[in-house]
């Protein structure tokens, strides 16, 4: 006598099932409460502070270490902290700000050039402000 073995059988439906999850998902992402997808540092209502990085003759600097730090905190809120980012391949970067009366200190870095900083004042409105940095070799931060 054979022992005859029962199969597993793989549901067809799972594969099925994830796929409609994961269409009903994005399909109903824009209605769903930011909290609940994570949306992460980028609220509904922002102002941007962007801009780009460049090194002497007017090439992009990629790498470049962007700092934002409150120099007047926004109107009715707390002091948010700094702010670090590094500047993408083309030298670009950008934070999101809230939309309130407030003053920012934008600082550049990288290694082998000289530092510089820029004041950004952000109004009551959701605009994007845009800040440029042509930074100049010299003795950098990090070369020492």
């Amino acid at each position: 006598m054979r022992k005859t073995r029962k199969r597993k059988r793989r549901r067809k439906t799972t594969i099925g099932a994830r796929l409609i999850a994961v269409v009903l998902l994005l399909v109903l992402s824009p209605i769903l409460p930011s909290g609940l997808l994570g949306a992460g540092d980028k609220p509904s209502e922002s102002a941007v502070v962007a801009g780009t990085v460049f090194r002497e003759p007017g090439f992009a600097l990629p790498g470049a270490e962007v700092t934002l730090t409150v120099k007047t905190k926004p109107e009715g809120m707390k002091a948010p902290k700094p702010k670090k980012l590094v500047s993408d391949a083309r030298g670009e970067f950008a934070f999101y700000v809230p939309p309130r009366k407030a003053q920012y200190l934008v600082t550049a870095k990288a290694r082998g050039y000289v530092q510089q900083e820029k004041v950004v004042d952000v109004n009551d409105s959701p605009d994007r402000l845009d800040v440029y940095f042509q930074l100049k070799a010299g003795a950098g931060p990090e070369s020492k």
